[in-house]
């Protein structure tokens, strides 16, 4: 199984002109966390997907075991995951990971895989309940509890805003199966950007099988696009230090 960490980001809601990975968290810069939780676990290798002002992503984390992957416009994450297909095997395992996300554990992600691989899975989503879902995507569910789709919040009815169970950003693909419906998706009428969500109703289409982890702690999914975000997240960084 291959990682890729998503790491392209901009800072535009930090108030930072870092790129949004680099932004210091606990002394620590922003990417070191999630590249930490995914070095705990067995994997093959990492790519690191970068975009403005990738030298000083790749200049900071020079002496780290990954490969980087340059996505030179910023189209969205199934754009980003797609710069990559290059590197990847056909009939590779991926797995996909935010690099704004530092409270992730081995232990979910150990989880998402188990699960995965259980369930015989061509796509696998971590995902977590919220009481407040509001900005997230939303999973929707069919018959048998089966994953349909994952559906953005601007794109939601108001039925589908009920719902609690939300997308994390992390996910296990078939890259096999992922390929092909990534090169058929469209772009978001909203922002032109090619969404890795929208895969998720591509694969179903195409009689892919699909499955979900539940996340039971809903704070490692927590990504930093604020600053009132990053200091949430600081605050439960220093707590598990203690």
């Amino acid at each position: 199984m291959t990682g890729i960490i998503l790491a392209a980001g901009k800072s535009k809601r930090m108030n930072s002109d870092l790129p949004k990975v680099l932004l210091p968290l606990d002394g620590r810069p922003l990417l070191f966390y999630i590249l930490k939780t995914v070095n705990e676990i067995e994997l093959d290798r990492i790519i690191v997907v970068v975009g403005k002002n990738h030298n000083e992503v790749m200049k900071t984390f020079a002496d780290a075991k990954v490969e980087f992957v340059l996505q030179k416009n910023l189209l969205g994450t199934a754009d980003a995951v797609k710069t990559c297909g290059k590197l990847l095997a056909e009939a590779e395992e991926i797995l996909v990971c935010y690099g704004d996300t530092p409270l992730l554990t081995a232990k979910t992600i150990k989880q998402l895989i188990e699960t995965h691989r259980k369930e015989h899975a061509d796509a696998s989503i971590l995902t977590t309940i919220l009481e407040n879902p509001f900005g997230y995507g939303r999973i929707v569910r069919g018959e048998l509890n089966q994953v349909m789709a994952i559906v953005e919040e601007r794109e939601a009815t108001a039925e589908i805003k009920k719902i609690k169970e939300i997308n994390s950003g992390a996910y296990i693909f078939s890259w096999q199966r992922l390929a092909p419906v990534l090169k058929g998706l469209q772009p978001s009428r909203f922002t032109g950007e090619y969404y890795l969500t929208d895969a998720i109703a591509g694969l179903k289409a195409a009689g892919a099988r699909i499955t979900a982890y539940i996340a039971p702690d809903s704070n490692e999914i927590l990504g930093v696009n604020t600053p009132e975000e990053f200091d949430r997240v600081a605050k439960i960084i220093i707590r598990r230090k203690e």
